[in-house]
């Protein structure tokens, strides 16, 4: 264990030399600024309609050509009003045998801790560090879709990334479309199929990780079609660390006149051996081991999820269109536990229905959408003895259901954009007790009515660049057990987290070289949900007070050089963040002021991207500051570097395509926690677990095909 005085001079040192950091840096882009933007004003764009069989045309798109659909309305990235991130195919997929965490990290203001290939958890803008063990409190959908359930949990690690085509982040509650969340929203698109073609890929990593792919594209006429195949096996760095995945997955596509139909279809099975956290010592001289308790029960969990999604885009004519969206998700699993066996079946149903109206004038543009998602979610779940599955310990249902109505207007013209919209939730919870040995503990939670406003907008400063602005309300509610106390009774105190997000910023190009996002926001948080842990499976959630997360961004895309043959790029992205409990009051314990728990202050990631004829070399370098662990902030976590390098070979014959790539993973062997859990209890006399080690140093590689026909 630390020392508390030598680890807060540890803590002052590293925020001083994150201060030095962030003033380098921003000294030197302003720098940068005033040195190249004179020339580059005078530039002309880079001719990329060229004749070759490499591949470095594919890579030197113009970042101001690409379009977004996070607030309904497709317009450029450049123009759109709020902070949005995007994340393309290639980059989804440069380096080989990652999850999605390796991709979401090379965002500014999001961080995806990663436990194991079946644990993470996602927070963007600090939102959702203090989940225990899952992502919750930021909103995922997959062309319309949701990937969150009833209590705001959202499932990345188990999608199969090549159905994936882009990414877009929106940061903090900027959407009512997708439900206000607090910390913001991903919306994921399936890959456009154009034509016919076959592909497969098969990918390798240490730990005897294997990863094997195929998918085939089909269209003719109206249709157009994608399956998807994905098979991933690895025996882990650690103990009882296990992993076996398989995806099989449908996206189509139907256009009949002024109708498009699309039909998602996900089938996922996995069964995954949990080694769970360690202690500081553990940690520090046997990273490889499995939790003590973990491995001699050989814990795991195991799962089958359907997924299925129905939508409609109808252009009525007039400038009436509207969206229409059914899906449903089904899911069976169980997971062995050193103190329990449970057994979940969980199923959700709902829809979403949009309907829009344009008006257009000589100068100006005026939009108007309202729609509602509806969501009803049925979970049973019951518990039995670990060595004795016949012995039952409880058995539970529990029934969740939300509403939100939502209203966008918008307006357009040369230079200005405006956009202002509602959303309004209601969330139900009821939970029954069918184990009565210990009384009936059954109990109904409705909450008040949320109503979330937001106003933000665009105003064009040049034809590439514009300043934009908004103000968000946003909320999360919690689970039902965080709504009711150990002896099982309704707790009608407790409220939903809620907080206004204020925020200033600009984005735009020089000169199709230079990309830049820059963003400046405050958050603040009332109604802090706190999940007191009452037993080593057991959590209370109190209201306990108030965060505020002031923060910067950054974003930079610099092509230096962009010639027919030869190509290089720096990517930069980073963030510091000083989140606070501005009132925080837990029991007898008063954290006011307290570093918020969870969160490094400062992220950065610079990437490096060369092509030279059929060569493509990625250095990446990553720095995460040290993280609070305890409210009190008596313990925290060593700040970490990582380096990889990643070196691909690409050739393209007729209807055939070639990328063979290999990668070096943590080059410097760093030591460090890929994934923390906060406020870990000790049970039985032992020391709290706190540390997921990440990998040391480490090796992939892949080989991929595409047969074009």
């Amino acid at each position: 264990m630390w020392k508390q005085s030598q680890k807060r001079r540890q803590t002052l040192q590293t925020q001083k030399a994150e201060r030095l950091v962030w003033k380098t840096l921003i000294i030197l882009s302003l720098g940068l600024s005033l040195i190249f933007a004179p020339p580059l004003l005078q530039a002309q764009p880079a001719n990329n309609h060229f004749q070759t069989d490499s591949l470095v045309a594919e890579y030197s798109i113009p970042i101001e050509e690409i379009r977004v659909q996070a607030f309904r309305y497709a317009q450029d990235l450049v123009k759109a009003p709020g902070a949005i991130a995007i994340i393309p195919a290639n980059q989804l997929e440069e380096v080989p045998a990652q999850q999605i965490d390796f991709t979401l990290n090379q965002v500014a203001g999001v961080y995806m801790q990663s436990g194991s290939l079946n644990t993470s958890r996602l927070t963007i803008r600090g939102i959702g560090g203090r989940s225990p063990y899952a992502s919750n409190k930021v909103r995922a959908y997959f062309e319309d879709i949701p990937l969150t359930n009833g209590t705001g949990e959202t499932s990345l690690e188990d999608l199969d990334q090549q159905l994936i085509d882009n990414i877009e982040v929106i940061k903090g509650p900027a959407s009512g479309f997708y439900g206000s969340g607090l910390g913001g929203t991903l919306l994921l698109h399936a890959p456009p199929v154009n034509r016919n073609a076959f592909g497969a890929e098969t990918s390798f990593a240490s730990y005897n990780q294997r990863n094997y792919r195929a998918n085939i594209q089909l269209t003719a006429g109206e249709w157009s079609n994608g399956l998807y195949v994905n098979r991933l096996k690895s025996d882990g760095y650690r103990e009882n660390n296990e992993t076996n995945r398989t995806n099989l997955s449908y996206a189509g596509q139907y256009d009949a006149g002024n109708h498009q139909f699309n039909l998602i279809l996900i089938q996922t099975d996995m069964k995954a051996y949990i080694p769970s956290s360690l202690d500081w010592e553990d940690f520090q001289n046997n990273p490889r081991q499995a939790a003590a308790n973990w491995a001699e029960v050989r814990g795991y969990e195991d799962y089958q999820k359907q997924m299925a999604g129905l939508s409609v885009q109808s252009d009525w004519g007039n400038n009436y269109s509207s969206r229409i969206s059914i899906f449903g998700q089904r899911k069976a699993a169980e997971e062995l536990r050193p103190f329990n066996f449970l057994e979940e079946d969980t199923n959700y149903k709902g829809f979403r229905l949009i309907a829009e109206k344009k008006w257009y004038f000589p100068k100006s543009e005026f939009g108007l959408s309202f729609g509602n998602e509806s969501f009803w979610e049925n979970y049973d779940w019951q518990t039995s003895e670990t060595d004795d599955h016949n012995f039952q310990l409880s058995d539970n249902a529990e029934k969740r259901k939300y509403f939100n109505f939502f209203s966008q207007l918008n307006y357009t013209s040369n230079k200005l954009r405006v956009s202002t919209g509602i959303n309004l939730n209601q969330t139900k919870y009821d939970y029954r007790d069918h184990f009565l040995s210990d009384g009936n503990q059954s109990a109904d939670h409705r909450f008040n009515p949320i109503v979330s406003p937001r106003l933000a907008l665009s105003y064009s400063l040049t034809g590439h660049a514009s300043l934009y602005g908004n103000i968000s309300h946003g909320f999360s509610p919690p689970s039902l057990e965080e709504t009711l106390t150990p002896d099982g009774q309704r707790n009608t105190d407790i409220k939903p987290e809620t907080g206004w997000n204020t925020e200033i910023g600009s984005r735009g190009t020089i000169a199709y070289r230079l990309f830049y996002d820059l963003s400046f926001y405050y958050m603040e948080i009332k109604n802090l949900l706190v999940a007191r842990r009452t037993a080593e499976d057991a959590y209370m959630g109190v209201n306990a007070g108030k965060t505020r997360h002031p923060g910067v961004e950054l974003a930079l895309n610099y092509r230096w050089l962009n010639q027919a043959r030869l190509m290089s790029a720096f990517r930069f992205a980073g963030n510091y963040s000083p989140y606070k409990f501005n009132e925080f009051i837990d029991g007898e314990n008063d954290y006011s002021g307290n570093d918020l728990t969870g969160s490094p202050k400062t992220r950065l990631n610079i990437v490096s991207d060369t092509h030279f004829r059929n060569l493509q070399l990625l250095v990446q370098f990553q720095y995460t500051g040290e993280i609070p662990l305890r409210d009190d902030n008596s313990i925290y976590t060593d700040a970490y570097q990582l380096v990889n390098l990643t070196l691909s070979y690409q050739k393209r014959w007729d209807n055939l395509e070639l990328n063979v790539t290999t990668s070096a993973l943590n080059l410097t062997d760093e030591h460090y926690a890929s994934m923390v859990l906060i406020n870990a209890s000790s049970f039985g006399n032992q020391s709290p677990r706190y540390y997921y080690p990440g990998l040391p140093r480490n090796f992939a590689g892949s080989i991929r095909l595409k047969y074009l026909f």
